[in-house]
């Protein structure tokens, strides 16, 4: 027979193997929706930035890195991969 000792071994090592088991795939996950936000987010700005060089001169007279800069600014990414 077994004892409550027992029962709360086992009840344990399945919650230690369902975090081992399903904590990376829910950190991968999360990582994989983060990265089609971002690719959204960079789509829309690629929009906006079409937008902006149809209907605004300021713009197109802007160097590539201060059109990078607009870029990424407007789609919350890091402004240190113009350089």
């Amino acid at each position: 027979m077994f004892s409550p000792f027992d029962y709360a071994k086992v009840a344990l090592g399945a919650a230690i193997g369902g975090a081992l088991v399903y904590g990376p795939a829910y950190y991968n996950g999360k990582s994989v929706a983060r990265s089609q936000i971002e690719a959204e987010a960079a789509k829309e700005a690629l929009e906006r930035i079409k937008d902006l060089e149809q209907d605004n001169a300021n713009f197109k007279s802007l160097s590539d890195r201060d059109r990078c800069i607009v870029f990424m600014r407007d789609s919350g990414l890091p402004i240190e991969a113009c350089d």
